[in-house]
């Protein structure tokens, strides 16, 4: 383990907790994610963090993070990721906010530009998905051919649409100061319009393209048997957050289904979550985004030229196609 590394988990800590911690707290805290320093460890990083201006100590009851401490937090997340696609998640999550109690700011969307003509197959068969399974946000936005849309012109003969990414889930998250680490995107077997296990796994960490994206161009979904004879599969996307954190996570995660609609899979610490192994100390997030709608498309001969996690748009500008359902499912 890095020094880099132990700094970040330790300002993590105390950014979670949002109040002070002894130097024991914070290495019990640790020891839970699979971090073993002794307290006296914890206290040497502890006055290093005094010095550099990341902390202030506040007597008998210990040490919390200030404003600099979080900002140095937010660039070691980033750089700590600076991985290709990885690179471009962070960046738009990290710098995009949203308000779960007001229902307003940005989200992060993925961008399609399809064949004018089929505009009215493709409003079809996105409402017929979402009006089949509530697995993800049934927001889009549309625009013409010459018009701006995630600042990007529409080409002459198509129209462009924008939908919610499944990243928007590590966005509010991240917001809440509930830290994750996206792992990898899949192909999840739904059975009975249940999830029962990933059949296709890519990781993020050393990929130049979104997995998901990989799986939408590549047709490998079968999003549109799923709804219609019960048994296909799905694309999502598997991220994990400290086991410390997964209460708050849980009440978070509720206020962004009622918000957005859709699907999340939570497991529990340290168990398996639709047939992978979560890391000690962690627990795993399943999450869909508009990314399987895309993948109906182009499994109904649409082709989409979509580029995943393009960019982030005014939650307000995208209007529902169907009902808003959602809610979370414990694994």
């Amino acid at each position: 383990m890095t020094k880099e590394k132990n700094v970040f988990e330790i300002l993590s800590a105390l950014d979670r907790a949002n109040k002070p911690m002894t130097s024991g707290e914070i290495r019990d805290e640790l020891h839970d994610i699979g971090i073993d320093l002794t307290e006296r460890m914890v206290r040497n990083y502890m006055e290093s963090l005094d010095g550099m201006g990341f902390t202030r100590k506040l007597g008998r009851s210990g040490r919390q993070i200030n404003e600099l401490g979080r900002e140095e937090l937010k660039k070691a997340y980033i750089f700590g990721r600076s991985d290709f696609i990885l690179d471009r998640i962070v960046r738009l999550i990290t710098d995009t906010r949203f308000d779960l109690e007001r229902g307003k700011g940005d989200v992060i969307v993925n961008l399609s530009f399809i064949q004018e003509d089929q505009e009215d197959e493709t409003i079809k068969t996105l409402k017929e998905i979402c009006d089949g399974i509530n697995l993800t946000p049934p927001f889009i936005k549309t625009a013409r051919q010459g018009d701006n849309l995630c600042n990007r012109e529409v080409p002459e003969g198509m129209f462009g649409l924008a939908t919610i990414s499944s990243v928007t889930i590590e966005e509010v998250l991240l917001n809440e100061r509930i830290y994750v680490n996206p792992l990898y995107g899949g192909l999840i077997e739904f059975l009975e319009h249940k999830p029962k296990r990933f059949t296709e796994l890519i990781s993020y960490e050393g990929s130049s393209i979104d997995p998901l994206q990989i799986f939408i161009s590549n047709r490998m979904g079968s999003v549109y048997e799923a709804v219609k004879k019960n048994l296909g599969g799905i694309p999502a996307d598997y991220r994990e957050i400290p086991s410390t954190a997964r209460l708050r996570a849980l009440k978070v995660l509720k206020e962004f289904v009622d918000v957005f609609g859709g699907l999340v899979v939570i497991g529990r610490t340290g168990s398996e979550v639709l047939g992978l192994k979560t890391k000690e100390g962690y627990t795993g997030i399943v999450g869909f985004g508009g990314e399987l709608l895309l993948s109906a498309l182009e499994e109904r001969n649409i082709k989409t030229n979509t580029t995943t996690v393009e960019a982030s748009m005014d939650f307000n500008e995208l209007q529902p196609i169907a009902e808003l359902r959602g809610g979370l499912l414990l694994y």
